[in-house]
């Protein structure tokens, strides 16, 4: 996606296996524009894209008043298999975590845990290359799956269940979401649409798309099937609210400066 591009009526979003049933046959209807999530706000922000799946700490974060659209999210009620902390000691022991800059609610969501859990800052600091592998570092993606840390890091931690665990609600990573100061016309229909098509066509999108993620296809079809969850409803507002609630309470979320 290159700066200061414009597509008219364009949507952005991840190039990873979970948003597959958010946006599958979309792209007959507007052009789709793919970016690693910490890409997607600054698409937004500028015009660039008129929706996007942004991580909903972007809703707090962003320059430009956001609206989440009600159209759709990617989250789970318990094991995420794709936000994981991998470490070669047990977590509350841990002093640094090297962190995937990839998505700013993974490690939003890791910075409340160690701290609800067991009263913890340890430094999260960016993940620069993998070798060495660091101590502990937190992996977000398809990668967790397809190139996951070694058997040294035989600590893991999936922040979904960790969450599940710490307050018994659902998890939302990533929702629809616009400038607030511009009318999204049809898309809040137009996104509803494909997902409510896409609802029971999940085995088929795992058929379709798994090799080229480089997924095993029975992993891939219970990843989409049944682990992750697609709908924007009252108990998944219900967590995240919960979670925006605990990320302003433990610094894990930077609003913008006011004026």
């Amino acid at each position: 996606m290159g700066g200061g591009d414009t597509h008219a009526g364009a949507v952005g979003c991840v190039n990873y296996l979970n948003a597959r049933p958010l946006i599958e046959g979309l792209e007959t209807h507007r052009p789709v524009l793919f970016d690693a999530p910490s890409g997607l706000r600054a698409a937004l922000v500028d015009g660039r894209v008129d929706a996007a799946l942004c991580p909903v700490v972007d809703a707090v974060e962003s320059p430009a008043p956001l609206s989440i659209i009600p159209s759709g999210a990617i989250g789970c009620a318990d094991e995420t298999l794709t936000v994981r902390l991998f470490a070669r000691r047990p977590v509350a022991e841990l002093e640094q975590i090297a962190v995937d800059p990839d998505s700013r609610t993974s490690v939003a969501l890791l910075r409340v845990l160690l701290a609800e859990r067991f009263g913890r800052r340890p430094a999260l600091v960016p993940l620069a290359g993998r070798s060495p592998e660091p101590e502990a570092l937190l992996l977000i993606g398809d990668k967790v799956v397809t190139d996951p840390p070694g058997p040294a890091h035989r600590y893991g931690w999936d922040l979904g269940r960790a969450w599940r665990e710490t307050t018994g609600l659902p998890f939302v990573f990533a929702a629809w979401m616009r400038r607030a100061d511009v009318d999204p016309g049809d898309l809040p229909e137009l996104l509803d649409s494909t997902r409510r098509r896409n609802a029971d066509r999940r085995a088929a999108i795992a058929e379709k798309w798994a090799a080229h993620h480089g997924w095993p296809l029975e992993l891939a079809r219970r990843y989409l099937g049944s682990i992750l969850r697609y709908e924007l409803d009252d108990a998944a507002r219900a967590g995240l609210d919960r979670f925006l609630e605990l990320a302003r309470r433990h610094d894990a979320v930077r609003p913008p400066p006011a004026g």
